[in-house]
């Protein structure tokens, strides 16, 4: 790790574990050579009607209109050929792990989608922003963009690097990095939105010289394993929702066993406030969180670790804790 970082330690709440809700299958349009279903979502933002959900495994997109019980859609996001068998798959992955909405921009009037690749590799620094339309649908086509730059700037900082959620906080970039590959912790990156947008409107190479701060977390253990951030989701001006999983680190495999997940609140200092086990069947990969009358209404996506079986989208609510019932 190129930096030494002060490392806020927490542990999760002594409470009942959350329960979650099934709301449908990640099952997909019948196209002929597509897959039937997504099966290691990984993110998931919600706007409207719509929820966007990425899979590590995949160069698309899933499309899913949450306002009727069909099928979702892929639209291809990143270049390439889909992989031949699941060995290809896996091996050659651009590892699609964070998925955050942008406020307006440039000529994004209603914002846009961007994803991001996890940068565990070096084929894994891609990613793509699509404008948003007024209703939440998304406009135009999807642009590819070179998160290299940035990411080589990263791995100066932590070494190596595994992004796993994102987040728009104010004028910021909140970055999620798994505390569980390399020597990093879990770490937190903040990068001003200005140069973004200004790379998003020009060649689409995000390459941040100024890294304003960042942050390490121990987010304490389930079952003997270490909890790392998975995935994070901005909840108003004053909290970021994240989500964490206890994953073995099986070596050579980007998969391993799962003890548990929780789902936690940072505030805008960068204080942990809440951290709470999720029901341990699931192991959740992904969080949109909204306010809802005085809870937090989250919705979850989830990686089974199984390719024959759809992952599941799901909700929950929380409370919010106190001195955060408004967000003025």
């Amino acid at each position: 790790m190129g930096k030494e970082v002060e490392q806020q330690k927490v542990k999760p709440e002594r409470l009942p574990p959350l329960e979650l809700r099934p709301m449908r299958d990640l099952d997909l349009e019948k196209v002929s050579g597509g897959p039937e279903h997504l099966s290691a979502a990984s993110g998931i933002v919600r706007r409207g009607v719509f929820a966007y959900v990425i899979g590590d495994d995949l160069l698309d997109l899933g499309i899913f209109d949450l306002s009727g019980a069909g099928p979702g859609r892929l639209r291809q996001v990143l270049a390439g050929a889909r992989p031949a068998d699941e060995d290809e798959a896996h091996r050659d992955k651009p590892d699609l792990e964070a998925l955050t909405a942008l406020p307006p921009f440039g000529n994004s009037s209603y914002g846009a989608l961007l994803g991001l690749g996890s940068g565990s590799k070096e084929n894994r620094g891609r990613g793509f922003v699509w404008p948003f339309e007024a209703d939440g649908s998304l406009v135009g086509e999807p642009r590819e963009v070179d998160f290299a730059p940035l990411y080589a700037m990263l791995r100066e900082e932590l070494g190596d690097i595994n992004i796993e959620g994102a987040s728009v906080f104010d004028d910021r970039l909140w970055l999620f990095h798994r505390g569980n590959k390399g020597d990093a912790p879990n770490t937190v990156v903040e990068l001003a939105l200005a140069p973004l947008f200004e790379s998003l409107g020009g060649d689409l190479v995000v390459d941040a010289e100024e890294l304003l701060e960042i942050r390490a977390y121990d987010l304490g253990e389930l079952g003997g394993t270490p909890l790392c951030f998975s995935d994070a989701s901005p909840l108003f001006d004053r909290l970021v929702v994240f989500t964490a999983s206890a994953e073995v680190d099986s070596e050579g495999s980007d998969d391993g066993a799962v003890r548990g997940s929780v789902v936690g609140t940072i505030d805008s200092d960068g204080v942990v406030h809440r951290l709470r086990e999720i029901d341990r069947r699931w192991k959740v990969e992904g969080v949109h969180a909204q306010v809802d009358t005085g809870v937090i209404d989250f919705v979850f996506v989830c990686d089974q670790d199984d390719a024959a079986i759809p992952s599941p989208l799901l909700t929950a609510t929380m409370p919010i804790e106190p001195g955060f019932e408004s967000p003025v």
